[in-house]
Parts: structure tokens; C-alpha cells; sequence
């Protein structure tokens, strides 16, 4: 199989090349590297004789170019003899150039450094691939990976000379199962990671990216050194300088002592990484942002948030350009707010439409469809600022069959042409579908967005799942055939949703059976189909148990129990999902709770609470002895995601929404609001919703606990991303307790309707 491939790729390498030049017999050539070589310089030659001797089967002698050669040589970096022969040429970042001359190859790169050179050169023109890491944290049977390194013993060392830029000078796709990705499938895929989660061999001297990724104020401000001495450093709100963490808090913007405490800590990033160029100073991840001090107050009513932060930015990027030219800070840019504040040149805005992007019907949809995506970037971009683009290519927690290809493919031509410099994806990292060939496909066309996506397609299943190639071939197919059917309606109509049809999924069932039945004397290629497998039964028992049928879902459920140990023990895709499944298994045959409305009620017991702004405590008047306390004029403190109840909800059908709340105030004024309810779909969704509000009555002056009739909500799309969240409109010394949310059919509705309030969100 070996064989038959690496004559594939050489047919590939020879189409899409013309001139290939053959350089003559491997024991002819000597590696040679500068005197003093970069640390990436020193790897890259060490990397190139290790593949050529696993590729001719002959040792390649590496010597410095301060010896005596001979022979014929292949230069790597910037060799005395590279600017003997006047290539000294200055090369963009990222870039790579393959120059001949006199039968010697010079592999050079632009900053920083051969890496990507070398790479490329093992990989298109000499054939080897490394198209998935390996995984030894799998029960059943470990996973080895696959790398192809075709055999060419007798056979003369080839190149195509050229000179090539890829468009992104950082790339990055978080693919993967569990937290951290495997530093040498970084390096074969010539990626070039910006955040914490991904990183090449730490000898490889090509890691730009520093332990300051994003939300970075806690990191740099760092409250357990700073608050007790200097309280003065953080942010002022409520009238106390507060605390802050990552979700929560922020720093003094205008304290002048503030930016040299933020180089202080880039400072020690860099000691630990010399080659680290990326820091970020950017705002935690809260809506508690703002300083409220007499010097700050002032600046956040003329200018909006993300001005006052790029004022804090530009301060630190002032200082440390001062130390390091080069370094690039970043900082991020949710929406498309119009700023007045122009960035400091060295720094680059992380664009992260996540409002519009981070949904599941959204994702499918290439960027160049998203009107108001490009009319913000465009005005990025026309204002001359370094934009790196935060991408959601799938839903955290949804492992369905998901075809993003075509969109991905379309969305990078559309950055690249959009002079983006940088790209990074913000995807599932608990496992998801076909996940190994998307991280290696979409790492290709990071490389070069105009590679022909569906002859990538075919090579990585044709070599990774072998004999079962037809069935997987088959199954790609046909998730990429609905979405097709998807984009050509949603282009009519917005809110399309993704469906496989009944025989598309009975095609799917038949297909993996089949898959499974052929790998069964294979269990490395046994637990790669069962891998994916298991996606398609996520699809299959997401939603309601009882509409899909009970029994049914019970069918599928075993079946998922009997392959779960084919999945990596650390897989947020493997016991959470199969609780999920249990959980709903039970709910179908539960015991209704005495304080319930109905046996079809379906109740969230617990929200997300945000240290600083809730927390779930013990509350003697709570039903279960546990409730959420809210403190007052603290958005976004309380949150019900969607995820928590949406499983239970039966589509089509419309619930009157309640919550049983008690207040905790010094004064009850009846009539006036003690909270705010609103929607928040991730991407857009149902626009204009009502926000439901809770007023006190003379029945809260007792401060007890009492349900509040919210509103109804009409139950449509099961595939909503998003969340509701609270608004605590008492005072900040005061608080509201939320015991729990209850959606209640509204067939099963027995009070006048006149309780409810006439307003409806759709879901």
C-alpha cells in the first residue's frame, strides 16, 4: 500500500510541478549548516538528514560550512556558501525558497527560519506524509498514528526550485482530544500556533507564541502579588477596588504604574522563551471590564471599552518595543465597534465574531456570506490594522457528523484575499467528527488555500482508513451532499438548519455496520471507524429520548457502550456524552419532583453562577437546601445554558417559562424590577426577543421564595447554541436568590393565562 501511494503523490508532485530537477544519488550529498546556526537552523539540518536516511536507507553526513565539503552539499539556512552563490536575498516571514546550482540544492526560509522549508521540501517533493498524531490513552487498542515515508533506496535525490509564501503567517487548528496538541503534529502540519494550547518542539526555535494568550489582565496583573500592597492597580467598581480573576474584575487603566507592571511579567515570558514574539494584553473574559476611578470614569463615557483597552495597550506596547522590536501584542476585538483609538504598529487585533460565527447553522456558512463579518473586517482592514481572525468552526460539547469543509475552504480564499495575517480555530477539543482528517486538511490549505480540497480529501481516507476507504469515501459523501442542500436553502432562507434526511441517516448506520464488520480482524482500524461511529449515534440520541423513541434510543445507546473504550480515556466526547444519554434515558421514566408543575416540566435546578458576581450556596429556604445568589447590578452573573434543558424539550411544542426567586433587599417597592431575563443565541438566531423581567410584589416582603410566570417560549430549533441570562437590577449590597427555571407545557398550563405575561421568545 506503501508503494501504490508514493506513486501517487509523485503523479501528484509531477502535475503540479513542472520542472523537476534530478540532483543525483544521495551519497553524493553532505547537509551543511552556517558555522553558528540559529537553533532553528541546527534543527531543520538534523530534521533532514533524519528523513533522508529513512527515505534512501543511506546515513547523510551534517557538517558546518566552516569545513571542507565534498562533494555536493544541501545548504540549509544562511551557509557561507548560500551567499557565495548570491542567495542572500531577504525572505518573507514563514516563506521558503529552493534554489539549484551546480547539482547543489539551498533551502533557506524568511523568520524565522528553513523549518517550514525543510518540511516541505520531505513532504511534496519527496512524498513523506504525517497525516495523524498517535494516541496511547485509548482502552481497547492504542492508536498509532499514521506516517508515510515512501522508500527510495537507489533512487537520485529530486527538487522543484521555487519560492514560496504562505498567506497566514500564524496558523492554527485545535483538532484534537484533550487539552494540549502533540508538538511534532504541529511541526509536519507547518503550522504556526499564536496560543498556549499548541507549541512545536521546544528545540525546534520556532515557538513564537508566549504563555500570554488571551484574557491576559489577571496573568499580568496578578492579584495574589498585587492586591493586598497595591490595591490601587485594580479596577474600582461598586465603589471597592476589586479582586479580579479571569471571568471577572479588571485593572486601573490609568494607573501609570500598571503598564510597567504588565512588561514586567511579558519580561519574564521572555526569559522563558527567547524566540517568543506573540503577547497578549487583552481584557478578562466578563462583562465587569470597566475602572470606575475619577481618571478612568471619564474616558469610558467619551470612548467604548475596547478604545480604553487599546489605550492600555499601546502604552505596554510602547515600552516593550522599546526591548524587543519585533514582538507583536495582541489584544481582542469581539464586535465591530467603531473605535477612535489606532492601534500602536506593532499591535495586532484578534477579530473574534463570535456573536455572529460561534453557531452551529453559522459555521457552515463560509465568511464571505457573512455581510456584516465583512463589512467589519473590511473596515479593519482598510484602516491599515494587523488582524489576525478568530475562527468557530464547531460547536464546544457537538460531536455530529459536520461538514465544514466546503465553507472552510471558501473562508480561507476569503482571508487571504482579505490580507489577513493570521488565522486561528477555535474548535472542538474533546474529539470531534473526522477530526484527524479535518486537522490535516485544514492545515494544507492554511499552507495554500487554493490546494485542491477534494484530492485531500481522498488521499488522507484512501491511506487512513485502508480497506474501509469505500465506506468512508461513501460517509463524507453524504454529509458533504446535505450540506449542499443546506447552503443552496439558507441562502434563501437564514434560519435553515443542517438535517440528514431518514435515508441518509439509514445509509450512515449501514454504512458504519458494514465498516465495522470489515475492520473487525483490525482493531487499530476497528477503533478508527468506531471513533467516528460514535459521532454519527451523538447525532442520532441528540434531543429528546421520548421523540426519538425509547426503545430505539436504548438500541443505540448499548451500541455506543460497546465501542466507548475505543475513544481516548481524557475524551470530553466519551462519559460526558453517555451521561447525558443515561440522564435522558431516566428522565423518560423519572418520578416527577412534588414541587413541579407537571410530570413533562422540565426544570434546571442549578445555573452557571461567575465567582464575583453569583455563587451557588446553601439557602434553608431552597426546596433541595441549595439556591444561586445573584449580587445587584452585576449582568451576566447568572446564566441557564441552553445545553442544561434543551435535551428535554420536545420540538414544535411551546412552555410557559417560570422562576422560583426570592429577593434579599433592604426595602421592597412593589412594582419596580428586581431582575432581568434575557435570550442570547449564539450567532444571531431569533432576532428582536423580548426580555422577560420579575417585579416585586407586597408577597416579597415576607422573604420567601415565590414563582414568577416569566413568559412562554416557542420551543424551534434543537441545535441552539446560547444561553439566558440575568440582570440583578437591586442595589450592588443586595442580591436576588434563584432556586430554580421551570418550562412548562403549555397544554399542561392550568391557570388563566392571564397570570402569564403576553410575551414569547422563540428558541
Amino acid at each position: 500500500m506503501k508503494k501504490l501511494l508514493a506513486a501517487f503523490l509523485f503523479a501528484v508532485i509531477s502535475a503540479v510541478f513542472a520542472e523537476v530537477v534530478q540532483l543525483g544519488k544521495i551519497d553524493d550529498y553532505t547537509i551543511v549548516l552556517p558555522s553558528k546556526p540559529t537553533k532553528q537552523e541546527r534543527y531543520s539540518a538534523a530534521l533532514l538528514a533524519e528523513y533522508l536516511e529513512k527515505l534512501y536507507k543511506l546515513p547523510v553526513p551534517v557538517k558546518f560550512d566552516r569545513n571542507k565539503i565534498r562533494g555536493k552539499y544541501i545548504s540549509v539556512g544562511e551557509t557561507k556558501y548560500a551567499k557565495e552563490n548570491n542567495f542572500t536575498e531577504k525572505l518573507a516571514n514563514q516563506s521558503y525558497s529552493f534554489k539549484v546550482k551546480d547539482g547543489n540544492l539551498f533551502i533557506r526560509g524568511g523568520f524565522p527560519g528553513p523549518l517550514n522549508g525543510v518540511i516541505t521540501y520531505l513532504q511534496d517533493d519527496l512524498g513523506c506524509r504525517w497525516y495523524a498524531r498517535s494516541y496511547s490513552n485509548i482502552p481497547k487498542c492504542k492508536e498509532p498514528g499514521l506516517t508515510i515515508i515512501p522508500e527510495l533506496k537507489g533512487k537520485n535525490l529530486t527538487v522543484t526550485p521555487r519560492d514560496y509564501t504562505p498567506p497566514f503567517q500564524i496558523r492554527e487548528v485545535m483538532y484534537r482530544y484533550g487539552h494540549q496538541s502533540a508538538r511534532e503534529e504541529e511541526l509536519f502540519f507547518r503550522l504556526a500556533p499564536i496560543s498556549y494550547h499548541s507549541d512545536l518542539p521546544e528545540d525546534a526555535g520556532a515557538s513564537l507564541n508566549s504563555k500570554l494568550f488571551i484574557h491576559t489582565y489577571t496573568a499580568l496583573v496578578n492579584p495574589k502579588k498585587y492586591y493586598a500592597k497595591h490595591p490601587e492597580y485594580f479596577a474600582l467598581q461598586n465603589g471597592k477596588r476589586v479582586r479580579q480573576h479571569s471571568e471577572y474584575g479588571s485593572v486601573c487603566y490609568t494607573n501609570p504604574d500598571v503598564p510597567h507592571v504588565m512588561l514586567e511579567r511579558i519580561r519574564e515570558e521572555m526569559k522563558n522563551n527567547p524566540e517568543a514574539m506573540y503577547f497578549s494584553v487583552s481584557a478578562n473574559d466578563g462583562a465587569s471590564t470597566q475602572c470606575e476611578c475619577t481618571n478612568c470614569a471619564p474616558l469610558f463615557k467619551k470612548y467604548n471599552n475596547s478604545d480604553v483597552q487599546m489605550m492600555l495597550a499601546n502604552k505596554v506596547t510602547d515600552l516593550l518595543v522599546k526591548e524587543k522590536p519585533d514582538a507583536l501584542v495582541t489584544t481582542l476585538v469581539y464586535a465591530a465597534e467603531k473605535t477612535q483609538i489606532q492601534p500602536h504598529k506593532n499591535i495586532a487585533l484578534f477579530f473574534a465574531p463570535i456573536n455572529t460565527r460561534y453557531n452551529a447553522i453559522k459555521m457552515l456558512v463560509a465568511l464571505n456570506e457573512h455581510k456584516d463579518i465583512d463589512e467589519a473586517l473590511k473596515s479593519f482592514i482598510n484602516a491599515d490594522k494587523k488582524v489576525i481572525f478568530w475562527d468557530y468552526l464547531e460547536a464546544i460539547g457537538k460531536f455530529h457528523p459536520y461538514p465544514n469543509f466546503d465553507q472552510m475552504r471558501d473562508s480561507l480564499r476569503y482571508l487571504r484575499d482579505s490580507k489577513v495575517m493570521g488565522y486561528f480555530a477555535d474548535c472542538n477539543t474533546g474529539g470531534a467528527s473526522l477530526m484527524h482528517l479535518k486537522k490535516w486538511v485544514y492545515s494544507q490549505l492554511l499552507w495554500n488555500p487554493d490546494a485542491d480540497m477534494d484530492a485531500l480529501i481522498a488521499e488522507f481516507i484512501n491511506a487512513y482508513y485502508g480497506k474501509c476507504a469505500p465506506e468512508m469515501n461513501e460517509y463524507v459523501a453524504l454529509i458533504r451532499q446535505a450540506w449542499q442542500r443546506f447552503i443552496k436553502q439558507y441562502r434563501k432562507d437564514n434560519f435553515t438548519m443542517l438535517e440528514y434526511t431518514a435515508i441518509e441517516r439509514s445509509k450512515m448506520h449501514s454504512i458504519f455496520e458494514k465498516a465495522m464488520q470489515k475492520s473487525s480482524s483490525d482493531e487499530v482500524l476497528k477503533g478508527r471507524i468506531a471513533r467516528e461511529y460514535w459521532c454519527f449515534l451523538c447525532m442520532e440520541l441528540d434531543g429528546n429520548a421520548e421523540v426519538y423513541g425509547i426503545e430505539k434510543y436504548r438500541k443505540y445507546y448499548e451500541i455506543m457502550k460497546s465501542i466507548v473504550n475505543y475513544l481516548p480515556s481524557n475524551a470530553s466526547i466519551r462519559d460526558n456524552f453517555l451521561k447525558r444519554c443515561e440522564d435522558k434515558i431516566n428522565f423518560a421514566n423519572r418520578e416527577r419532583h412534588s414541587s413541579e408543575y407537571s410530570k413533562n416540566s422540565v426544570t434546571v435546578w442549578k445555573p452557571l453562577v461567575v465567582n464575583g458576581l453569583s455563587a451557588y450556596l446553601n439557602d434553608a429556604k431552597a426546596v433541595k437546601g441549595k439556591s444561586s445568589r445573584h449580587i445587584g447590578k452585576k449582568p451576566w452573573g447568572i446564566q441557564w445554558k441552553y445545553f442544561t434543558f434543551i435535551d428535554y424539550l420536545v420540538p414544535g411544542k411551546t412552555y410557559v417559562v417560570r422562576l422560583r426567586v426570592r429577593p434579599e433587599v433592604k426595602k421592597v417597592i412593589p412594582g419596580k424590577t428586581m431582575f432581568s431575563f434575557s435570550a442570547f443565541h449564539h450567532g444571531g438566531g431569533f432576532k428582536n426577543q423580548p426580555i422577560f423581567h420579575g417585579k416585586f410584589t407586597e408577597e416579597d416582603k415576607k422573604g420567601d421564595y415565590r414563582w414568577i410566570n416569566l413568559g412562554k417560549l416557542e420551543f424551534v430549533n434543537p441545535s441552539s447554541l446560547g444561553m439566558f441570562w440575568m440582570d440583578s437590577t437591586v442595589n450592588p449590597d443586595e442580591a436576588v436568590w434563584y432556586e430554580r427555571l421551570e418550562f412548562i407545557p403549555l397544554e399542561e398550563f392550568k391557570e388563566d393565562m392571564s397570570a402569564v405575561p403576553n410575551q414569547t421568545m422563540k428558541l
